[in-house]
């Protein structure tokens, strides 16, 4: 498989863009543009024959290469150092539009718009704006469209402004704002949401996880920012006009049906022969393929799963659509399958909201994550797995008792709801309370560190802590 190095659009964690291919085992870095730069890095982290290490160790060189030669010219910050004053916090996005990540970012900012010690800055490098622009303009006192001007004047806007805290929403991804990032224009700058990994600069400070998306000491050593772990690191706000979750389609049809909605390049043969394998364990099972592309990539998945011994008649694929056609075919499916080593996130939200679990193979990087994150918040560790044996046989258990699968899936509405994801004031009290730790550290001389903000530690009004 080959990995496209260029400066086109690069695609985030929320699913909602084409991805690029995985490099091969082979690959070589060279000084190279930084969006190419981060078009590799993205590439890297799709592909299973990358380690961990080796993946940090790009990112790092992305920061050596375009971050380094700024550090000299780095300002000394006079924000005045008053730990309770109200805190200039700056968020710096291409997608505050008809975009995933949008979606994740908006229920917090409607939280946090009445929040008397916290002012808001928007950044918006999109040069589209629409009708969830509108809508984000309403939750926040200042709105900066900053398409089409450089990184060093949007550098220099944002220390006019006196940021304090500057949150990135991008990472590696397209029509990203690093480079304004790597001048650090503000105090403390911060890492969330866009991308499922560091970003390899010295100047960010924190990358915003939960527990569950990040386990403590297990993946810090992967990331340059120091880890800050909310009580759920993003909130899931479902389409409006979704349709009502359908009984278990098993129950009509006489047998398990899978499913995927991730996007096609991200199903490797790697990834067709564990589906396969399931697909084996379970008579007359069969599979659904979402958000194809009219393209000969139908064909090829065809040959990869007849290579592997699944016929033709136990497949069917259907074309991208909109979002009521794309969520109405979840219910003709019972379980969706995930990909690896980069795990759906928005895809997997969705599913849970029409009431379809994802069976997920826990990978070793960010990437891999957000799969078991989204499961282990909603209580549902029967469907994590953490190698390939175990996949078949937690699919083959799950697909074996129908009537838990069918109670299950009427349940699952409300069980997303009861969770921190469900929850935009409990993640909005986190990031709050997040942001004034970071901030007395900094006004006390102390250097970014790691820490969690626990959900019961919050003081939030549970009447609305669903909305």
């Amino acid at each position: 498989m080959r990995c496209s190095i260029s400066a086109s659009r690069s695609p985030n964690w929320a699913d909602t863009a084409s991805p690029q291919r995985p490099a091969g085992r082979r690959w070589r870095s060279t000084r190279i543009d930084p969006l190419a730069h981060s078009n590799l890095l993205f590439c890297l982290s799709h592909s299973e024959k990358i380690d961990a290490d080796t993946l940090l160790a790009e990112h790092r060189r992305f920061g050596e290469q375009f971050e380094a030669p700024l550090r000299v010219h780095w300002p000394a910050h006079s924000n005045r150092k008053d730990p309770e004053r109200c805190l200039q916090v700056g968020f710096v996005s291409s997608d505050l539009r008809n975009h995933a990540v949008a979606n994740f970012i908006e229920p917090v900012l409607a939280q946090l718009a009445g929040e008397r010690r916290l002012s808001l800055h928007a950044y918006a490098a999109q040069r589209i704006e629409d009708e969830v622009t509108q809508r984000l303009r309403q939750h926040l006192r200042h709105w900066h469209s900053v398409a089409g001007i450089s990184d060093a004047a949007l550098a220099d806007r944002i220390r006019s402004d006196s940021i304090d805290v500057l949150i990135d929403l991008s990472g590696h991804t397209a029509h990203h704002r690093l480079l304004t990032f790597a001048r650090k224009p503000a105090p403390l700058q911060v890492s969330w949401m866009g991308y499922p990994g560091t970003t390899g600069l010295q100047a960010m400070d924190y990358f915003l996880a939960d527990p569950f998306y990040l386990p403590p000491g297990e993946l810090d050593d992967q990331f340059v920012e120091s880890i800050v772990r909310l009580p759920a690191n993003a909130p899931f706000l479902p389409f409006a006009g979704a349709p009502p979750v359908s009984p278990l389609p098993a129950l009509r049809q006489g047998h398990i049906t899978f499913g995927s909605f991730n996007r096609p390049t991200k199903i490797s043969p790697s990834v067709i022969a564990l589906w396969s394998r399931l697909l084996t364990a379970v008579p007359n099972s069969r599979m659904l393929l979402g958000a194809m592309r009219p393209d000969r990539r139908v064909d090829q998945l065809l040959e990869d799963f007849a290579r592997h011994g699944v016929e033709r008649d136990r497949l069917s694929f259907h074309p991208r659509s909109d979002m009521p056609t794309y969520l109405s075919l979840h219910r003709q499916v019972d379980i969706c399958l995930d990909t690896f080593p980069y795990t759906g996130g928005t895809t997997t939200l969705h599913a849970l909201w029409m009431g379809v679990p994802t069976l997920t193979l826990a990978g070793h990087t960010a990437a891999g994550r957000p799969g078991a994150s989204i499961m282990g918040h909603t209580g549902l560790d029967a469907f994590i797995s953490h190698d390939a044996a175990g996949f078949v046989a937690r699919g083959v258990a799950c697909a074996t008792d129908i009537t838990a699968l069918a109670a299950l899936r009427a349940g699952l509405r409300e069980r997303l709801l009861r969770s921190a994801i469900g929850q935009p004031a409990l993640i909005a009290a986190g990031l709050e309370r997040a942001l004034r730790v970071m901030w007395k550290r900094w006004c006390d001389d102390l250097p970014p560190a790691a820490f969690e903000v626990r959900a019961q530690d919050l003081e939030i009004d549970h009447s609305i802590a669903g909305r």
